[in-house]
């Protein structure tokens, strides 16, 4: 056989691509060994949505609502956390928003919601409970004062949570303020059994629920804890989803350990409940760890709307100029919020 100098140069290039191909762990090769991943549940339907508001930097001519340090970034977290290691495909994050602009971002998302839809909405802000009629309030950036009109009422909140709850499967508020477990009525839900764990998974989602993860009951929240550039609520419920091994993890199982580790360290206690006379049927809001279940990465495409803190911007003009805003409440004003925050609590409250 005649070795001519092209059959060299061939030979001599396999002879380099070779160790590469097949490089073992003990290499700083690449392993090409396939890696196996659990399968995808079959009881998972619907595609899962979020809305995400944070709120800091407040404009009120009053002074009253003094700007916040970490709901922003709380906010910008979750909706990392929840595009990256959960597999949300439509995510909505919303920062320093007006009443207006929250209003039709839930007005939106009810009307996008299909069959089976998971829908999550997360609010970190100011809130507001009226002391002498007992009404909730979350407080936009455009806010005025005490003026209640210029507030989002937990009744409207309502509302848009019911058209969102009546069109999807599986709807989850979490609210990060003051006050924020006005909105829910307390229920519980049995964690999975420790030898059926699959089973009951598979009977939780296909029954529908609308749950709540509060801050707080009705008093007053932490604004920056240790440091750490988020809430004390916020910072341990990014913790459970950040740290969590489990493919499927229930809203049950994740509150728990986020009231467990709250109350542990600062003088607030979360609460989680039901939206009452929504329709929850004692279901399951769960959330799929794609790093472990083994959701294809091509299945995650999440397209992340971000609407700046000023509404002069041609896209926010353009959203406002098309769309009708719900109805303004009309409620008289009431007696005003505290003007301080309470000894217990020296660092700055939502």
């Amino acid at each position: 056989m005649r070795i001519t100098s092209k059959t060299l140069l061939s030979l001599s290039l396999l002879a380099m691509l070779l160790p590469s191909a097949f490089s073992t762990a003990a290499s700083r090769g690449i392993n090409l060994e396939p890696v196996a991943k659990a399968p995808v549940p079959a009881f998972v339907t619907g595609r899962y949505r979020a809305l995400v508001v944070g709120n800091d930097e407040y404009r009120d001519p009053e002074k009253r609502w003094p700007s916040l340090q970490t709901a922003v970034a709380g906010a910008r977290a979750i909706a990392e956390i929840l595009k990256n290691r959960y597999g949300f495909d439509d995510v909505q994050l919303l920062e320093n928003a007006t009443r207006r602009e929250m209003l039709i971002a839930l007005d939106e998302l009810g009307r996008d919601v299909l069959p089976n839809d998971n829908v999550l909405v997360y609010y970190a802000g100011h809130g507001f409970l009226d002391s002498d009629t007992g009404k909730g309030y979350w407080v936009p950036v455009d806010a005025v004062g005490t003026d209640q009109t210029t507030f989002l009422r937990n009744s409207s909140i309502r509302d848009e949570l019911n058209t969102i709850a009546a069109r999807g499967r599986h709807t989850l508020l979490i609210a990060d303020s003051c006050f924020s477990g006005s909105l829910l009525r307390s229920g519980t839900r049995a964690l999975p059994p420790q030898g059926d764990s699959a089973r009951y998974y598979q009977k939780v989602a296909q029954k529908k629920s609308v749950q709540i993860m509060a801050a707080g009951g009705v008093e007053y929240v932490d604004d920056n804890y240790r440091s750490t550039g988020h809430s004390p609520f916020t910072h341990f419920l990014l913790n459970e989803l950040k740290f969590s091994d489990k493919p499927l993890l229930t809203v049950s199982e994740l509150s728990q350990n986020v009231e467990k580790a709250v109350a542990n360290n600062v003088s607030q206690i979360p609460e989680t409940g039901v939206l009452q006379g929504a329709g929850d049927e004692l279901g399951e809001f769960i959330f799929i760890n794609v790093e472990i279940s083994g959701i294809p990465a091509d299945r995650i495409k999440v397209k992340v709307k971000v609407v700046p803190e000023k509404s002069s911007s041609s896209t926010m003009k353009q959203a406002v100029a098309t769309k009708t805003s719900p109805a303004a409440d009309s409620e008289p004003a009431a007696p005003l919020m505290p003007a301080t925050t309470p000894e217990l609590l020296p660092m700055p409250t939502l």
